[in-house]
């Protein structure tokens, strides 16, 4: 079986796609199966019995060598560990899978927007113009690019000032309000833009949804417009959740908006933007003007 590798990695996709695995998860194994392929292939490993505890930490090496981040890293090796889960649960059951060490990872997150970037975005909305609406609609809902790819026209509650989002990483339907601002900003431009069905957000060219490249384009497009030095539709998530804390949005709250499947994501959030530490710093700390130490200097003075 000088194949063994490369015919497991083919059922074991198809058995993600029989458990209907999300189509980011499909993904992520995808590109990952042909990174650790190319590396197996260079070093002439076709069988599962060949993937020892050294050959893993080879492996790790190799990515590092490329300057492959530790999350990168960390996902492909997790890929792996599934891969070898899988020949050992369905083809091979004695199997001894090898070990894994991951990568380190630290807590990033790029910085939001200013307050003052905000304003000048806030500045230009016009339903004359998608990019603009495009750019209100990720800073006023928080969503990722695929989720606003793919919201309708059809989505859109003007009345009760709703917008469902049936597209998520998370794969749950989602049901958020939108600011009076975004619903008649959206109304102005479905009208202007005649579009009465179909994606919100759509090429001039027969309707078609925006695919990612157009989403990317058009929020560089409009932040260049605006003389905001930043891009990228995330920049905008991390804004939106800095914002809403910054608002007293308790984190229960902002774990619905944002669609997190867990606080601990959300709590990144709040640990980042909240004003609660800053807020008890003149009471609590050693040099704080109202703490105990102040206190007792001016009592002696």
């Amino acid at each position: 079986m000088k194949k063994e590798i490369e015919e497991t990695i083919k059922a074991w996709q198809r058995d993600n796609i029989v458990r209907n695995l999300s189509p980011d998860s499909l993904e992520t194994y995808a590109a990952s199966a042909k990174d650790f392929m190319k590396f197996f292939e260079e070093e002439g490993i076709s069988r599962f019995k060949q993937i020892t505890d050294n050959i893993v930490k080879d492996y790790v090496f190799f990515q590092l060598e490329r300057d492959c981040m530790p999350r990168t890293i960390n996902n492909r090796l997790k890929a792996l560990r599934r891969l070898c889960h899988f020949y050992q649960e369905e083809i091979k059951p004695g199997y001894s899978i090898p070990n894994f060490v991951f990568q380190r990872e630290e807590m990033t997150v790029r910085s939001p927007l200013s307050d003052e970037d905000v304003c000048k975005l806030t500045m230009q909305f016009s339903p004359d113009d998608s990019d603009s609406v495009l750019v209100a609609f990720i800073l006023d809902t928080g969503v990722r690019s695929k989720t606003v790819r793919n919201v309708r026209a059809e989505d859109v509650d003007f009345e009760r000032g709703f917008v469902t989002l049936r597209v998520t990483k998370n794969r749950d339907v989602l049901v958020l309000p939108m600011s009076d601002i975004l619903n008649n900003l959206l109304r102005m431009y479905l009208v202007k833009s005649h579009i009465k069905d179909g994606p919100l957000f759509q090429n001039t060219d027969g309707g078609k949804m925006y695919d990612r490249s157009t989403v990317y384009k058009a929020v560089k497009r409009y932040m260049a417009r605006c003389g905001v030095n930043k891009t990228g539709v995330h920049l905008f998530r991390y804004t939106f959740g800095k914002i809403m804390v910054e608002n007293n949005c308790n984190a229960m709250m902002l774990q619905r908006w944002l669609g997190h499947r867990t606080m601990e994501e959300t709590k990144k959030y709040v640990r980042l933007y909240s004003n609660e530490l800053k807020n008890v710093c003149e009471q609590v700390t050693p040099l704080s003007r109202n703490g105990k130490i102040f206190k007792k200097l001016a009592a002696e003075c």
